[in-house]
């Protein structure tokens, strides 16, 4: 089990390396298959052996090997969370189905994030990816189908009926939480609600004591797929926790 699991972790960084491509290309509109990776200050094409997950940017310190620009910490921590993703995964689920469709959704969601942060937009190819991982859980695993179309609507809908009346969401988000629903059903379609607002919100916070504007546009995007992420990996014993404060 150890091994695996170690396995499964660098397997994340790797991907995540991967994602760092997909998350600085796509906004750019740019080819994330035929171009080679190149540093984004010189433009120098990167060497393979400066390509390996978390190794390279401690081996190179943090800098380009032909213009020694610094590399953005974006980077390892991509992979890092990539990794440390995977493990949580399989942790919880083991190599079953779960595992997998959870794998793709946090890869999803990790994309979705940064994307989000850098343009604060989410990019509908990811809602339809979602989408199909619901369909493919609904039909794999032992579920009441029901459950999962109330978690399409059980927070999309007020999420959509408070952008309609304040224009304070945008309809990524909403899509967002509504393919998500889907995929996770209503209970831990909640939870990701309520960590997404309380993470959100402790920010939000954060931001107007350091004297930010409260008309400052803040990507909710992020603090949904973090909510999403643990909801997928432990939304039912997370809601039993919540709702037993009150018995």
């Amino acid at each position: 089990m150890l091994m695996i699991g170690l396995f499964v972790f660098i397997v994340g960084t790797i991907f995540g390396s991967f994602f760092n491509v997909v998350i600085y290309r796509l906004p750019r509109k740019e080819s994330i298959t035929t171009q080679r990776s190149h540093c984004p200050h010189c433009q120098a094409p990167i060497k393979a052996l400066d390509l390996i997950p978390l190794v390279s940017f401690v081996l190179l310190k943090g800098r380009c090997r032909n213009c020694h620009s610094k590399i953005s910490l974006r980077y390892p921590l991509v992979e890092l969370l990539s990794g440390i993703s995977y493990l949580l995964m399989y942790l919880q689920f083991k190599l079953t189905i779960p595992f997998f469709i959870g794998i793709a959704l946090a890869s999803i969601l990790i994309i979705i994030t940064m994307i989000d942060l850098d343009t604060m937009e989410i990019n509908d190819r990811f809602q339809v990816a979602i989408f199909v991982l619901a369909i493919i859980y609904i039909f794999t695993q032992d579920v009441n189908i029901m459950d999962h179309l109330i978690g399409f609507f059980i927070i999309s809908v007020p999420f959509y009926i408070i952008a309609l009346v304040s224009n304070g969401l945008g309809g990524g988000d909403i899509k967002l939480i509504a393919m998500a629903g889907l995929l996770l059903g209503y209970r831990a379609t909640f939870v990701a609600f309520l960590i997404a607002a309380v993470v959100g919100g402790v920010y939000a916070i954060y931001l107007l004591k350091q004297g930010k504007s409260q008309k400052q546009a803040i990507a909710f995007g992020p603090y949904l797929c973090l909510g999403i992420f643990f909801a997928y990996l432990y939304g039912n014993q997370l809601l039993d926790w919540y709702l037993s404060l009150f018995i």
